[in-house]
């Protein structure tokens, strides 16, 4: 605490005892009633300043403690959601790759149905030749698969088709434009007053998405089951063929053996016949086999979308348990802050006291001003010194640097005129060359030595702001 400086015959005597001092006055002086009741008042208004002093210092250390509370919390809370934004990207992004894994076969089957075509238009010539002797049904079934194998893509059935396949998982998935990220942004961007109500929201949106895929889901296993049910079909009627064909074989080796003419040619007609109805239910039963083939791709599919279901049915949990515990925390970080709040006006006005009491303390502290100000103008002159001789030092500095430009002017107009003689005079000039070489040695020895001096000069300068702020720290 400042103490006013001795004035006149008044003397301080700091004793150390918890009054903080005692002030003699003179025996002439003592038995005076307004020295006395001066005095008192003085002590008491000590007292004060000095009660005051460790409110405030309480006070403050206080408002810090709180403040930097109140800032750990903003951060874990500002963490927290960081967490649940980056959870809800991340599903964002699964959402996103299941759509381009369900557009993907959508995408592919235009090319399937392209390549199909090229194969009926090259089967159809084989329909109107009449059936080849040798060629067994083994064969055939042989050729079939290995075309099968060719085409890695498959058109998809009559049931299953593109649009249906399309509509149904468009309708199982949801749109791009609904994504988790931006639904997660709006709730984000509201009030903070309404942090429930987003969560909620959020929740909804999950849950509607789960039920869309559950809804596809089915439908696709519904679909996979019509194609089971026509590829046994297929099966069957190919089945049937065979028997007949067998037959048919039969009865024509018996009409060869007995040599008749009208039944070769009727049985012909209807091996014919027979032929291209077996070239129809093979065409369908690879048709069937292709579209099995689909349906054990939209299979595995189905049940990679089930395993993607069940997670997000987990991460759905989390996030909703984290939601609850995140608004738990936030209701309980908002009372506090009303409590201090509410500690703070009390704070501030107990301050506004004290600052009616620290004004009288501050004409104490008007002498002081003096002397300070007095030190500051002597500061102020020495600073102006200090400045004066960093000016000499660099005009000094910039004498030192115009010296090293000229010597090294003239050094690259002496290489020059070295360059010139060399090439004019040629070998006759190598003890020149020497004395030139001699003289270079010199100069650049010359050079060195100014750019030692100038290092120097460098380092005598970086004292200069080491100076210039212990100026103004001694200034403030």
């Amino acid at each position: 605490m400042v103490q006013p400086q001795p004035d006149g015959p008044m003397q301080w005597d700091m004793s150390g005892e918890e009054s903080g001092g005692t002030l003699r006055v003179p025996p002439e002086l003592a038995a005076n009633e307004v020295v006395t009741r001066l005095l008192g008042d003085n002590q008491q208004l000590r007292e004060a300043l000095r009660r005051s002093n460790l409110a405030l210092r309480q006070r403050c250390e206080e408002m810090e403690e709180w403040q930097q509370k109140t800032r750990g919390d903003r951060e874990f809370l500002s963490c927290r959601f960081q967490e649940a934004r980056a959870l809800v990207e991340r599903l964002a992004q699964e959402n996103h790759s299941l759509q381009g894994l369900v557009n993907g076969p959508a995408s592919s089957s235009n090319h399937c149905c392209s390549s199909s075509q090229t194969e009926d238009l090259q089967g159809r010539p084989a329909k109107n030749r009449p059936l080849d002797g040798p060629q067994t049904l083994d064969q055939r079934e042989r050729k079939m698969v290995e075309e099968s194998d060719q085409h890695t893509q498959t058109t998809p059935p009559r049931s299953l088709d593109d649009a249906s396949v399309r509509s149904s998982l468009s309708n199982a998935l949801p749109s791009p434009s609904t994504s988790l990220s931006e639904v997660w942004g709006e709730i984000m961007g509201r009030e903070n007053g309404q942090p429930v109500e987003g969560a909620n929201e959020f929740l909804q949106l999950l849950k509607s998405h789960k039920e869309k895929l559950e809804e596809g889901m089915r439908e696709l296993r519904m679909k996979n089951e019509e194609l089971e049910r026509e590829r046994e079909e297929g099966e069957k009627d190919r089945e049937r063929m065979r028997r007949c064909i067998d037959q048919l074989r039969a009865k024509l080796a018996q009409a060869q053996a007995s040599n008749v003419t009208e039944e070769v040619v009727q049985h012909r007609s209807e091996a014919q016949h027979s032929s291209d109805w077996y070239r129809e239910l093979e065409e369908k039963l690879d048709y069937l086999q292709k579209s099995s083939a689909q349906r054990d791709r939209t299979e595995a599919l189905l049940k990679q979308k089930d395993k993607d279901c069940a997670q997000l049915a987990k991460d759905c949990e989390a996030l909703k348990a984290q939601a609850t515990s995140l608004l738990g925390e936030l209701n309980e970080r908002q009372s506090c802050l009303d409590k201090s709040e509410h500690e703070r006006k009390m704070l501030e006005e107990k301050l506004c006291n004290k600052v009616k009491a620290l004004q009288v303390a501050e004409r104490e502290l008007e002498q002081q001003r003096k002397q300070h100000n007095v030190a500051m103008d002597k500061l102020l002159l020495q600073t102006q010194s200090l400045e004066q001789a960093l000016k000499t030092e660099r005009h000094v500095v910039t004498e030192e640097k115009k010296k090293l430009t000229q010597l090294q002017h003239a050094y690259t107009c002496l290489f020059r005129d070295y360059d010139s003689k060399l090439k004019s005079e040629g070998g006759d000039l190598c003890s020149r060359l020497e004395d030139a070489e001699r003289a270079l040695a010199l100069k650049q020895d010359l050079i060195d030595k100014l750019k030692e001096e100038v290092e120097q000069q460098k380092g005598s300068l970086e004292t200069v702001p080491v100076l210039t702020a212990q100026v103004q720290s001694h200034s403030c």
